[in-house]
């Protein structure tokens, strides 16, 4: 009989992967985790943020020789050529992975995004619905620290209340939520997984501002919390370790993971079960990098939907001047929501969106700005203070629906540094989008108006960084890669647990039902 290195061995240690090993290695599992990249230490990484000249989303984190992550400057460089539309989804490969640079905001999905199809007759509905994910919403809302008005559930009824009261409005939304208030729209926060007391051995939040890329204090949850109190149960964390085949069995289990050590050395890892928890994009290609004699499409791809249906929020940013002073940038940077989009009988014909206002200051784009009219100091400084205390920003991310034309293949001319095939993406904003787009910008323009405020710009981008849908979750074989209790169809051992098992994305950012989907496979596992 072969000899199994642990129970469950999990790829990846973002928020699905660290919850799901703190789960089961409380239950008394033999947990191995592998993460491709390193352990980041907050305080080094805030003085890194500090000292850089261009803060963008890298910024605070080293570059890892042995492994790449999209460059906010140069996607291209990680996906390669566009096929379609511009598609430049970020993320991190780090412990604790992608929740180090987010905004925190983690509302829930409505019922009626568990059931577009049945609803509106567009997309697709879930295996399962929303009354079988609440209690493990409840369960995610207290790991993660979610903070939200309780009195509040934002079209998704609950059944207990939020750990933590809301982060107050910061002085800008305050403002703005006045102004639009007086023409019926209501503003309200964001649930938020932001400690607004201090929470789980986490302060609360102070308003430094810089939630993306970087909460310096860790008042905003990251996903390593709950690896270094899996660490403490047992579970076995190897870092830069970059997982690149697995190995099925004639009986089709997974019996080996092999994975890359960063000097080119491979290693091989023996489990029970096997459990992908990489992102969307990364667990994609790691399925599709695993092919084989018997599987020449990739393990658990008999359905051909491996690294198809991929979605994402298409997103715009509304900037705006209002003849009073707003003061953005005091606070976090995005804690309020336009109570409207979401849902409703309009989602037969175009998609729904979620609005909000962000609080957030881009002092070098003013500056450019000013630069760029030859503006001298002191007059250069004048324009600054103007510019940034009557700026605002209004903005809405949109849903996608699945569209199988818009995946991901492996590209063989185009290696990573350990020699692996890095992806190819080919992606087209379908026109329930650009519909619900043009409605949204639209409406926010005629917001401003009604405040008497001027349109800077409004940018628009095909992705939140929130990519889903690349091994939908379904009923069967042949329309789906996993069932509704996450396991492959193809592989009695093999689970998959992300953003990518979702057949539909709805309006809400992905983190808090990401979280969810885990604590509900760690019951299920636990079950045996």
């Amino acid at each position: 009989m072969m000899q199994l290195d642990c129970d469950t061995l999990i790829i990846g240690s973002g928020v699905a992967g660290a919850l799901l090993a703190h789960e089961l290695a409380a239950h008394g599992d033999k947990v191995i985790v592998l993460e491709a990249g390193e352990r980041v230490h907050r305080h080094v990484a805030t003085e890194r943020y500090r000292q850089a000249w261009n803060r963008n989303l890298a910024a605070p984190y080293r570059q890892q020789p042995w492994t790449m992550e999209p460059d906010p400057e140069k996607p291209s460089s990680y996906y390669g050529p566009y096929v379609g539309q511009a598609f430049n989804p970020l993320f991190l490969k780090r412990v604790g992975g992608t929740t180090w640079h987010w905004t925190g905001i983690t509302p829930r999905f409505l019922p009626t995004d568990f059931a577009l199809y049945s609803n509106y007759g567009v997309g697709v509905d879930w295996p399962i619905g929303y009354d079988e994910l609440e209690p493990f919403y409840v369960r995610a809302e207290h790991a993660l620290g979610v903070a939200g008005d309780s009195e509040d559930d934002h079209g998704s009824p609950r059944s207990a209340p939020y750990p933590l009261p809301p982060i107050p409005l910061a002085y800008s939304d305050r403002r703005i939520a006045q102004k639009l208030d007086a023409i019926g729209i209501r503003v309200s926060p964001f649930p938020a997984a932001r400690n607004s007391r201090p929470y789980d051995g986490r302060p609360a939040c102070r308003g430094n501002g810089t939630c993306t890329p970087l909460c310096p204090i860790g008042a905003s949850y990251s996903a390593d919390h709950h690896v270094r109190k899996a660490e403490r149960l047992g579970a076995r964390i190897i870092t830069r370790a970059v997982a690149h085949r697995l190995v099925a069995a004639a009986d089709g289990t997974i019996h080996e993971v092999h994975y890359r050590a960063p000097d080119r050395s491979d290693h091989v890892l023996r489990a029970r079960r096997v459990v992908v928890a990489c992102n969307t994009i990364e667990s994609a290609r790691l399925l599709l990098l695993s092919r084989d004699k018997r599987h020449p499409n990739g393990i658990a791809n008999s359905s051909g939907l491996v690294g198809r249906n991929l979605m994402d929020h298409t997103i715009f940013l509304t900037t705006f001047r209002l003849p009073e002073p707003l003061y953005a940038g005091r606070g976090p940077q995005s804690i309020a929501t336009l109570r409207l989009g979401r849902d409703g009988p309009f989602r037969k014909h175009h998609a729904a969106a979620k609005l909000f206002i962000s609080n957030d200051v881009n002092i070098h784009r003013h500056m450019s700005e000013i630069l760029d009219h030859q503006a001298m100091w002191p007059e250069a400084l004048e324009l600054l203070r103007d510019r940034v205390i009557h700026t605002g920003h209004i903005g809405a991310e949109i849903e996608q629906l699945p569209d199988p034309n818009n995946r991901i293949e492996l590209d063989g001319q185009r290696l990573d540094p350990l020699g692996l095939p890095l992806p190819t993406i080919y992606f087209q904003s379908t026109k329930y989008t650009q519909d619900g787009l043009r409605v949204w910008q639209q409406r926010v323009a005629d917001m401003i108006g009604h405040m008497d405020g001027r349109i800077v710009r409004s940018v628009v981008s095909t992705s939140s960084h929130h990519p889903t849908g690349t091994t939908r979750m379904g009923t069967n074989p042949r329309n789906s890669v996993v069932d509704a209790n996450c396991r492959a169809h193809d592989h009695p051992n093999l689970y998959l647990v992300g953003g990518h098992v979702f057949p539909s994305m709805g309006t809400a950012n992905p983190t808090l039902t990401i979280a969810a989907l885990s604590l509900r496979l760690a019951e299920h596992l636990k079950r045996g």
